[in-house]
């Protein structure tokens, strides 16, 4: 789920933008591994993966226009 300012961006600051997404998506991977092994809260971690699944839609989402626009 693109937003309409992210597929205005100059390409420099989209692509500063979606590696801002994957590091995101990669530190909530690494929060809910660790929660995994230390939390019995189901709440917690399904908004976690909830979160997790949104940064990679937003992420695919641009990828995918990056791709249409070169």
């Amino acid at each position: 789920m693109i937003l309409g300012r992210e597929l205005k961006m100059h390409p420099a600051k989209k692509q500063a933008h979606l590696n801002k997404l994957r590091k995101q998506h990669k530190d909530l991977d690494k929060r809910i591994e660790k929660l995994y092994n230390t939390t019995n809260s189901e709440r917690t971690l399904k908004l976690l993966k909830v979160e997790k699944l949104d940064l990679k839609d937003k992420i695919t989402d641009m990828e995918n226009t990056n791709g249409k626009e070169n």
